[in-house]
């Protein structure tokens, strides 16, 4: 995945000025409840338990406000997040070789191997059945997230 993510300047001052949109009485805060609306009015859509799980996690105080910083650090946190989306989805096509929206698992395995992350044959055998739970021996997009997101763990 993307290592070391940072937004554009431009990004960021869209993110800001979104902030003060919101922030009409210039109180340098906004409510956790506007997250939704202010993400959503630059373009990116937050599933509402996200949004819950990201502001209780950065309003210590459990105010119900963040601050534009705290704000920025979510706004960045969901352009990585959706870019690391992107080139998972780039990297499932590229192993679809048949186009049939399913990975091999024989493709899978050697994939693990060549990760550098020194898994055992067995670590390796047990993640697959982790991941292909209806032995079809072919793993689909879902499947395939989940697996390479425990694998980042």
């Amino acid at each position: 995945m993307t290592e070391e993510f940072r937004a554009s300047e431009k990004q960021i001052l869209d993110a800001k000025q979104a902030f003060c949109n919101v922030d009409k009485k210039k109180e340098g805060t906004v409510s956790c409840k506007d997250l939704g609306a202010i993400f959503k009015s630059l373009g990116l859509l937050v599933k509402d338990d996200k949004i819950k799980d990201w502001s209780d996690e950065m309003d210590e105080e459990a105010t119900g406000r963040l601050n534009c910083d705290a704000w920025i650090q979510l706004f960045e946190r969901k352009l990585k997040e959706d870019l690391d989306e992107r080139e998972l989805k780039e990297a499932f096509r590229v192993l679809d070789k048949e186009k049939k929206g399913v990975i091999k698992v024989d493709v899978l395995r050697w994939i693990l191997s060549s990760l550098g992350d020194e898994l055992t044959e067995e670590e390796i055998e047990n993640m697959i059945a982790e991941t292909d739970t209806d032995g079809s021996g072919t793993v689909d997009y879902e499947e395939f997230k989940c697996l390479m997101m425990s694998s980042d763990a």
